[in-house]
């Protein structure tokens, strides 16, 4: 069989057919990668693996990224006893995201059969890691590979994991979807530290990667939302887990395909109860599990001082925001409002204001804790909008100034008018918040986590 660049690009194989010229096929359209696709899996179907690999390869050669035409390849070669090329396909498919815990032990096991004893523990290895529970006979095939490789396995701190975290979970890709021009990626980043920092508190080894989903482990994906093409969606592997920060309504996830395709395709972690509810209803999955915010050392780290801001406003504006920051100017405040404006510069603003003043987008929302953790964890003074519909777990409600839209405006006058009070509310704050540890938060979601079947 030649190598994959050398095969035919001229021929296939209708099934149960005679060759068919598709170059000089005046009359037939071109046939599209998915068409050769198809036609080479039912040319192995009928037990025709030369003209299968043909034509799988054609299919190739129009899509380069296809995993699933990689794979098919994979298979024929094998079929075909061709093992270099069919694990150089196989290695191919897999890292265009083809890399359940089966494919990487067959590539294992084709790394065996072709002597490569060092990428061959590789591969059980990453096998073994994204086996949930693991695997005595995957165990068994990594022990006699590794005794003739120099190979050494990712060091993890397994004493220090918590016995009920599954083997899969200690390697963590923390991964952030990162378009390029979007500056308001950037918010992502206080999750991510936070994220990261708590991870390593259980023992969990972490990768923090932007644009770039992990073989091995578990990948934590953030700003899944962003991913533009069906294709770039497809690449996800199955060890995969969907952060979503979006709240569901107003977003339209009707309008959002590529995004809803991959919520009901793998396992989905939220913090609202709410949200929850509506993607299990919604994308018709019962694999979404919540994720609470919590606290980490790493998260207080605005400079304390003398502030000379009454009421900090950040984020974007509609009409009933403005409407409330005019309000405050009109009641005598010093109002500041930042919009795509992040990390030194952020924090500055926050330790120049007396009161950071949280709103809602929406008038039926949820309590936006993504964004009121870090001020929280920074001991200020929060006035927040919550609604007899706002959902908010009882803590933070009692951490903040939470009231409804028409009382915002007198409650932030009051507050900057007592100062005791405000300085009180300030270490309260404090106090209640770092008593959630994101470690141990982290830790239940874990735990709580099943992952969907592979198909």
């Amino acid at each position: 069989m030649p190598p994959l660049h050398q095969a035919s690009a001229h021929t296939a194989i209708a099934p149960g057919g005679p060759v068919m010229d598709i170059a000089n096929d005046k009359a037939a359209a071109p046939p599209s990668a998915l068409d050769l696709l198809k036609l080479g899996i039912e040319n192995a179907k009928m037990g025709q693996l030369n003209a299968a690999a043909d034509v799988l390869a054609q299919s190739i050669l129009k899509d380069p990224q296809s995993a699933e035409a990689h794979d098919a390849l994979a298979t024929v070669l094998l079929a075909l006893d061709n093992i270099e090329y069919a694990c150089k396909a196989k290695a191919k498919a897999v890292g265009l995201g083809n890399n359940s815990a089966a494919d990487w032990e067959l590539l294992g096991d084709m790394f065996v059969a072709l002597g490569q004893a060092d990428d061959a523990a590789k591969a059980f290895s990453t096998a073994l890691a994204l086996q949930p529970g693991g695997s005595p006979e995957l165990e068994r095939k990594l022990q006699i590979v590794a005794a003739a490789s120099s190979f050494a396995a990712p060091e993890v701190n397994a004493a220090a994991i918590p016995a009920d975290v599954p083997a899969a979970w200690h390697n963590v890709n923390l991964v952030t979807i990162e378009p390029e021009g979007n500056p308001h990626t950037a918010s992502f980043s206080d999750l991510v530290s936070s994220f990261e920092s708590a991870l390593r508190a259980l023992g969990i080894t972490v990768r923090t990667r932007k644009n770039e989903v992990g073989v091995e482990g578990v990948n934590l994906l953030i700003g899944a939302h962003l991913i533009a093409s069906p294709e770039s969606a497809d690449r996800i592997p199955a060890n995969t887990v969907i952060v979503n920060l979006e709240q569901l309504r107003g977003f339209n996830i009707g309008a959002r395909p590529v995004y809803a395709g991959l919520m009901r395709r793998l396992a989905v972690w939220d913090y609202s109860p709410r949200n929850i509810a509506q993607i299990k209803s919604l994308m018709r999955t019962p694999y979404v599990s919540r994720f609470k915010i919590g606290y980490t050392p790493e998260m207080t780290r605005c400079q304390p001082q003398t502030p000379t801001t009454d009421v900090l406003f950040y984020g974007s504006l509609n009409d009933r925001r403005a409407a409330i920051l005019k309000g405050l100017h009109e009641a005598g405040l010093n109002v500041k409002h930042l919009f795509s404006v992040y990390g030194a510069e952020r924090d500055a603003a926050i330790a120049d204001a007396k009161i950071v003043l949280n709103m809602h987008f929406y008038e039926d929302s949820l309590h936006e804790i993504g964004r009121t953790s870090y001020l929280l964890a920074n001991s200020k003074a929060i006035v927040s909008e919550c609604g007899p519909d706002t959902e908010i777990e009882d803590d933070i409600r009692e951490a903040m100034i939470a009231v409804p839209y028409k009382d915002i405006v007198a409650s932030c006058v009051a507050l900057i008018r007592d100062e005791p009070r405000r300085l009180a509310l300030e270490k309260k704050a404090f106090e209640i918040f770092s008593k959630r540890s994101q470690a141990e938060m982290l830790h239940d979601a874990i735990v709580a986590t099943t992952f969907p079947p592979v198909a």
